[in-house]
């Protein structure tokens, strides 16, 4: 393994390790499954990058092939589960479904490898990678009103992201065409290396920029939907407290210490409407 590979793959371990934090820490704020579909979707990339990084010390053919064979299994399971926690920000998505696709994304490489050999699972595990990031990419413009309103401002990060995708078709392209060892971890062609991994890098953490920017988006949008719901309801409640303290204060004969006391509900009305107006405000 070429040096910049090895490089590069360890910094994108990294870089991986982040989405996994961020993803589990969303996970604690909000208990949704997208930050289910992407923790186990950002491990798995981490272990294939591990794998990975294990292959350039394997020496023996047969350990390598089965090293190679773990990378090729995890990677796309791990994309199909990043790609299935941002979808679920749009779409609803059926967690059985997901688990039965994932149990034949566990078996089909195997079933690949012991009929056609490891290149086959090589190349399917390329091909498989580029369309599963590209469809997820894609999808979201089946359905653009939706997802740009539930996406909001964070429809920026995805078209960086998209961009950034946009860079990596052609690598991708290139690196399937390509033998799989000249064109996988043992390149020795600077350009491929730098094209190839600096792309997915840019792209990596785009995505995860993307990722916060969306959260953050839609919990400040979840927050002002509450404090106008809130806001308005409470204003409701006063409105129909002051206008009852008045309507009494007409129509029955009240002493001079009740009126005070009416008057004293209605001023505390009026405060609390002010603080309701600031509360909208913020």
């Amino acid at each position: 393994m070429h040096e910049l590979i090895f490089f590069s793959m360890f910094l994108l371990v990294l870089i991986r390790l982040v989405g996994v934090i961020v993803s589990v820490n969303f996970y604690y704020e909000s208990k949704s499954n997208t930050y289910i579909y992407l923790t186990i979707g950002w491990s798995l990339w981490i272990i294939a990058g591990i794998i990975a990084l294990l292959s350039a010390i394997t020496v023996d053919q047969t350990l390598e092939n089965f090293v190679l064979l773990m990378n090729y299994l995890t990677g796309p399971i791990a994309i199909f589960f990043i790609g299935s926690g941002l979808s679920s920000y749009y779409i609803k998505i059926s967690s059985y479904k997901i688990k039965l696709f994932s149990v034949v994304l566990i078996i089909f490489p195997f079933v690949i490898n012991f009929s056609l050999g490891i290149v086959l699972v090589a190349l399917y595990a390329r091909i498989f990678q580029f369309f599963g990031i590209t469809i997820v990419f894609l999808l979201p413009f089946l359905k653009y009103t939706t997802f740009k309103e539930r996406i909001g401002k964070s429809i920026k990060w995805y078209y960086l992201t998209c961009f950034s995708i946009l860079l990596y078709i052609p690598l991708a392209i290139i690196n399937m065409l390509t033998p799989i060892y000249s064109g996988s971890f043992q390149s020795e062609n600077i350009i491929i290396i730098v094209g190839a991994y600096s792309s997915i890098i840019i792209m990596t953490i785009l995505l995860i920029a993307f990722i916060i920017h969306l959260e953050y988006t839609i919990t400040s949008e979840q927050g002002n939907q509450l404090k106008d719901k809130y806001s308005h309801n409470l204003g409701n409640i006063l409105q129909v407290i002051y206008s009852s303290a008045d309507l009494f204060k007409r129509i029955v004969k009240i002493d001079d210490n009740d009126k005070v006391k009416l008057e004293l509900i209605e001023k505390k009305c009026n405060e609390a409407a002010k603080l309701i107006d600031e509360i909208r405000n913020l």
